[in-house]
């Protein structure tokens, strides 16, 4: 059962650029992570207070393993003093199937 996780957070004001001086190490080492299929941090384009998470698992085992990560810890301890709120959903993914596209007329 793959596993899909949507985070949501806001970042106090002027605290963009410190968070993005060092999430990309965390985006690196979770990457390598077992059971890891996608993790990826977005800033917004219209907010600079606002960041989007988007994850992918194989499963919540390793969704739960990650968040025991030392890596992932220490992140995580550096980043909550930085946020404003946050929001996280998870989200089991069905089977994923080929639709084919009827033709538009006869």
């Amino acid at each position: 059962m793959t596993i899909i996780v949507a985070v949501k957070y806001r970042l106090q004001p002027g605290k963009r650029d410190e968070l993005l001086s060092f999430v990309s190490e965390n985006v690196a080492n979770t990457r390598r992570e077992p059971g890891n299929l996608e993790y990826t941090h977005y800033p917004s384009l219209e907010d600079e207070q606002e960041m989007f998470v988007f994850e992918m698992w194989e499963d919540l085992k390793n969704l739960d393993d990650h968040i025991r990560m030392p890596h992932y810890v220490a992140f995580s301890d550096r980043r909550m003093p930085m946020l404003e709120s946050w929001e996280a959903r998870i989200y089991e993914a069905g089977l994923l199937r080929e639709v084919k596209k009827a033709p538009l007329s006869d």
